[in-house]
């Protein structure tokens, strides 16, 4: 018997899917494009015409079981600030690849913010991360 790429790809998507169930009640633990919220407002405009920008990350994650989410990387484009941001919270890992938080857990219903200057708005959008 041949092993197809399409049988290959379902085993692969269901050993993640077992992999991402608890093992009290199999549900699944968080989703990452639901649970984990970018959030960004717009602060004062500064002398230069720069802008002060805020960014408020969320784990709303309302499952019962715990929903911690961690390494997770942003697509950034090409993020620069005019401000140092502590690498701690937001760091350029590699071109238009962000790590948020230094990889570490955002644990459920928790939240950090960092601020960024920029003569632009810097589109920040979920590329991976790792539910537990």
């Amino acid at each position: 018997m041949t092993t197809t790429p399409t049988a290959v790809l379902i085993f692969m998507m269901l050993t993640a899917l077992v992999a991402s169930t608890s093992a009290a009640g199999g549900g699944v633990l968080c989703d990452v494009e639901k649970d984990l919220v970018i959030w960004q407002s717009l602060g004062e405009p500064q002398r230069d015409e720069s802008a002060m920008y805020k960014v408020d990350v969320t784990n709303q994650c309302a499952g019962d079981g715990p929903c911690a989410i961690s390494k997770i990387l942003l697509r950034c484009g090409n993020f620069r600030s005019l401000v140092p941001v502590d690498s701690r919270l937001l760091r350029v890992v590699r071109p238009g690849v962000c790590l948020l938080n230094g990889g570490h857990t955002v644990r459920q219903n928790s939240n950090f913010s960092f601020v960024y200057a920029s003569y632009v708005r810097q589109n920040l959008y979920v590329l991976s991360a790792r539910c537990q």
